[in-house]
């Protein structure tokens, strides 16, 4: 009974630490968070503190993991809540959607490196599982579109490369190492996902960090507009 009032109270004081720093981080960023601060702020001794997280860089991974495993968790159920037709776009809604709404978080995943962290496996693992999410998604989208009518190879059509370049592409992803847990994807398939992965978030971030600020149009519409390219293959 002792040893589980110990863990329970051990869990509430690094759910509260980490909540601390989260609150640190949207004033001041990776560089404001700071475990002798998080222990004031808790009413603690920073000595008492580091028998719940040994230093920064723990509390930090702890963040770091939350964060990926709250967007993965999101992503994957607004897929698997959609319609197969549906999927790419509800994979895509739900990532912006999920830093629109936490975007300190978002931007401590995707944002600046923090300098001198090292982030451990099990933070690549989870982040894995966000990418055979979108893996999965353009793979429906190819079989989508192979049912429509169109020669191999037209323009704008999935499935096939269309360029020497995107050949090459697919080649040189063919041999890059598994991307996420699950079935092994072709080249082209991972080539279509890192496209889907590089400018879905070149468009978040800017959004989030306020770039598009004084530019005198809607991101949003913005973002529509490269998800129906995606999806069409351009």
């Amino acid at each position: 009974m002792a040893t589980a009032r110990r863990e329970r109270y051990r869990k509430q004081t690094r759910e509260e630490a980490k909540a601390v720093a989260l609150t640190q981080l949207a004033e001041a960023g990776t560089a404001g968070i700071s475990v002798n601060a998080i222990a004031k702020a808790m009413g603690m001794t920073g000595p008492a503190l580091y028998r719940y997280f040994t230093g920064r860089d723990e509390l930090l991974t702890e963040l770091i993991t939350d964060a990926y495993r709250d967007l993965a968790e999101a992503t994957a159920q607004a897929v698997a809540e959609a319609a197969p037709a549906d999927r790419f776009r509800a994979l895509a809604h739900a990532i912006r959607d999920w830093a629109k709404e936490q975007p300190d978080r978002y931007l401590l995943i995707y944002g600046t490196p923090v300098p001198s962290y090292q982030a451990p496996p099990e933070t690549t693992e989870i982040a894995a599982r966000l990418m055979r999410t979108i893996l999965d998604a353009c793979a429906t989208l190819d079989g989508a579109h192979a049912e429509q009518p169109g020669e191999p190879g037209e323009p704008g059509e999935p499935g096939e490369p269309v360029t020497d370049l995107e050949a090459e592409l697919a080649r040189h992803l063919e041999g890059a190492g598994p991307w996420a847990p699950g079935p092994t994807s072709d080249g082209e398939l991972k080539g279509r996902a890192l496209r889907t992965w590089t400018r879905l978030h070149g468009v978040i971030s800017l959004d989030v960090q306020g770039q598009f600020r004084g530019m005198g149009f809607d991101p949003s519409v913005l973002f529509e507009a490269e998800v129906e390219a995606l999806i069409r293959g351009a």
